[in-house]
């Protein structure tokens, strides 16, 4: 038997089979010629647009495309066979579709050029769009949620620690009207009491200023930083503050750590936050001699990460999921909005604030942030 016998043979075979894979695909299959006429239009693409085959076949492939691209599709077949330039054609992507009765949807459209024609094969996107919605949604809704949740916390914790030095505040001024009544004024006693009245009227300020600095946006500057030369500028005002309680203090630095991005006073504002914590932690306690380490570490080639480890008396479980809310600490006074504010930096950074207990006691607070090897 000759070749060409061989090839006449097989060749019904071969079609058969190709319209059976046609038939059999997922995917809306839909083969044009280089003047965008349909030539083969599968069962699936039936399905998506809600035309026959009978129907499409023989006619401009354009009908199946929204404004502007159905009068522009001629225009793009002639420049692609003028200038072979990939748009869609050998590179994919998502573009709309039109039905029969005139509405749209999301669809993925990837085409070949199989010498002379085109063969484009198209995925419905609408059930991934409609869920991709779905789930912006939902987070929307427990966002606002975890606000309003957010905002009650801070209003009670605002209100508790407000009322505390405004009660302070009318209980010494009632001293101090006592005081006026006496005769004589004992005006010793009344300047220590205005003393005391304005202390407090500071401290409420205090509380104010405190709360200000969480909600108001922090502008990060732009620097390319070291970030163990971020450590070490602060170094000594740590290390003085532990001294003070006779904490040692010890570093460990990662080795050619790549740059990241931001603001080094912000950054060391964070560092001293967490190393006071750390001090506050273990003041007093029988631990102190296990000192407080700081560590920068790189955790991939995107991400580098300061930990402060203390050995102090940790955060209580029930704590410390919320930790990093306003109002929420673990010290006997404080105002509990350090964290709160060192996150809102970190988060200003492109950066995450973590905390974890350390297994031999003690806390383990730190931040990461992004290096500028982002690929």
């Amino acid at each position: 038997m000759s070749r060409g016998a061989e090839i006449g043979d097989n060749a019904p075979t071969e079609a058969a089979e190709f319209r059976a894979l046609l038939d059999a695909a997922v995917d809306g299959v839909i083969a044009i010629d280089n003047t965008g006429t349909v030539l083969e239009f599968n069962p699936a693409a039936q399905r998506l647009f809600g035309y026959r085959a009978e129907e499409m076949i023989g006619r401009n492939v354009s009908v199946l495309m929204p404004e502007p691209d159905r009068s522009r599709h001629g225009a793009y077949i002639r420049r692609y066979l003028r200038t072979g330039e990939q748009q869609v054609i050998g590179i994919g992507r998502e573009v709309v579709g039109r039905r029969a009765d005139g509405t749209t949807f999301p669809m993925h459209l990837s085409v070949g050029d199989a010498q002379g024609r085109f063969i484009g094969i198209i995925r419905d996107l609408s059930a991934a769009k409609a869920a991709e919605e779905e789930r912006r949604k939902l987070k929307e809704r427990l966002a606002e949620v975890d606000r309003f949740s957010l905002m009650g916390e801070m209003a009670a914790g605002l209100a508790h620690e407000i009322n505390q030095p405004l009660s302070a505040i009318t209980t010494y001024a009632q001293a101090g009207e006592r005081f006026v009544a006496q005769d004589p004024v004992d005006l010793d006693a009344l300047a220590e009491t205005c003393h005391k009245i304005a202390d407090q009227a500071l401290r409420a300020g205090q509380i104010i200023q405190n709360l200000r600095a969480l909600v108001n946006k922090h502008e990060v500057r732009r620097d390319r930083l070291e970030i163990n030369a971020v450590v070490d500028d602060v170094l000594n005002l740590i290390a003085a503050d532990a001294r003070a309680e006779a904490i040692p203090v010890s570093t460990q630095y990662a080795p050619d750590l790549p740059p990241v991005t931001g603001d080094a006073l912000q950054l060391q504002q964070v560092l001293l936050n967490l190393t006071h914590n750390a001090v506050d932690a273990m003041r007093d306690g029988p631990t102190t001699q296990q000192g407080i380490r700081i560590r920068t570490e790189r955790i991939d080639h995107q991400t580098v990460r300061v930990e402060v480890t203390d050995h102090g008396h940790g955060v209580p479980p029930q704590l410390a999921s919320r930790i990093f809310h306003p109002f929420v600490t673990t010290k006997r006074e404080g105002l509990g909005v350090g964290l709160a504010v060192s996150r809102t930096i970190i988060q200003a950074h492109g950066g995450e604030l973590h905390y974890a207990p350390n297994p031999a006691g003690g806390s383990v607070f730190g931040f990461s942030l992004p290096t500028g090897q982002q690929t």
